[in-house]
């Protein structure tokens, strides 16, 4: 059976380790693309790019080469957050048709590339984001903007860092007690009115049909792992912000969801503080899914 493996993955600050002299190595970024070489990924969407576009872009092509895959970075961060979004695409796997430089209105600005899958059915828009850490409202801005990919002529499958969580009322972990954690600056961040959690953006984006992926995997598949938190999970961190959460996210076009067959969050300690998370689908199936894309119904729920 043909399957297609889409990673996402935020490395954190590109896996540079500053030395207390001044300066620093890339040992981790090296380290962590040896992990990420391991998989057979047609896509993988990357956050924190910090270092990827210096030096005439030099780890953005080493990457290249080490992953066998052609790399896109999204346009400049802000200096304040110097840590643009990217991805990489098989091309044996992929047709690249397009790459959509969006800087308005995102914090972070999207990494957007358009392929096409064994030329069947619809396009499909890729995109690796990292919505706002600081701002709620900035986020539901950014959700907003995410809505305008999916259109009965193009699909989506996306992957990135969401600084917020799940409305599904699913998740394995309990939300942080707003008002007893100790990191009041992160309860501002991540809450509305400050006692409110922060799940706009997933309410915004299921509304429309690009769907949370590993919640389609737990709920219809019995996958209970893929809810498996992915930040919060240093115990000094936990102590000050609460328990574990889930915010990073691989979210699709409802129509494509039926060829899901695998989703994992795979830890990689000593290397970011996100884990790696890896959803399998079964080829035929995504193809049908592009197939049936501009006539599907999004008006009808999804896997809540």
């Amino acid at each position: 059976m043909a399957t297609l493996t889409i990673g996402s993955f935020n490395l954190d600050h590109d896996g540079y380790t500053a030395t207390p002299r001044g300066g620093g190595h890339f040992d981790r970024w090296y380290d962590a693309h040896e992990a990420l070489s391991a998989y057979p990924f047609d896509v993988l969407f990357r956050q924190e790019m910090t270092h990827s576009a210096a030096n005439g872009g030099r780890l953005l092509h080493e990457a290249e080469r080490m992953l066998g895959m052609r790399g896109f970075l999204g346009p400049a961060a802000p200096a304040e957050s110097p840590n643009p979004c990217g991805l990489f695409v098989r091309e044996d796997t992929f047709r690249v048709t397009g790459v959509w430089p969006q800087e308005k209105d995102w914090w972070l600005p999207p990494c957007a590339v358009s392929v096409r899958y064994a030329e069947a059915g619809v396009p499909l828009q890729l995109a690796s984001v990292h919505l706002s850490y600081r701002s709620p409202d900035r986020r539901q801005i950014e959700a907003g903007n995410m809505t305008t990919w999916q259109r009965p002529n193009l699909a989506v499958l996306l992957g990135g860092d969401f600084n917020s969580y799940s409305g599904s009322g699913q998740e394995l972990q309990p939300f942080p007690d707003w008002p007893n954690i100790h990191d009041r600056t992160h309860q501002e961040h991540r809450t509305r009115a400050g006692s409110v959690t922060d799940t706009e953006p997933d309410r915004i984006l299921t509304a429309v049909g690009i769907d949370d992926v590993a919640l389609h995997a737990a709920t219809r598949l019995g996958q209970d792992h893929a809810l498996a938190a992915t930040a919060s999970q240093d115990p000094a961190t936990n102590e000050r912000q609460g328990p574990a959460q889930r915010i990073d996210f691989q979210r699709a076009s409802r129509a494509l969801l039926p060829a899901l067959r695998d989703f994992r969050v795979v830890p990689l300690p000593g290397l970011s503080d996100h884990p790696l998370t890896v959803s399998v689908w079964d080829a035929d199936t995504f193809i049908a899914g592009l197939q049936k894309h501009a006539g599907f119904d999004y008006r009808r729920s999804g896997a809540r």
